[in-house]
């Protein structure tokens, strides 16, 4: 979409017809990253992903990296985890 670090950047967004008959514009799912583990974090509470993204891979844009790599389509799936697999801080290629 709009910002390029984006994990949507890129994407075409396809016309779907919605329940009133108009033409909207819809983004296919983002593509999951082949991501390589740096380790396990042990949660605490109050922690959120984007925080964890920060201090891990120094972006805290970055938390479905760490969403992807721990099976989770919502970064919400993840708030009672008590452990969190991190990814390495460069994306694998």
């Amino acid at each position: 979409m709009g910002e390029p670090k984006s994990r949507y950047a890129g994407l075409v967004p396809h016309l779907m017809v919605d329940a009133a008959g108009r033409a909207v514009p819809v983004l296919p799912p983002a593509p999951r990253g082949d991501e390589a583990l740096q380790g396990y974090h042990l949660r605490r509470d109050r922690e959120r992903l984007d925080h964890l993204a920060h201090s891990y891979l120094g972006d805290a844009s970055a938390f479905h990296r760490i969403a992807d790599l721990n099976g989770a389509m919502l970064p919400d799936a993840l708030s009672e985890a008590p452990e969190i697999a991190i990814p390495t801080r460069t994306k694998a290629r």
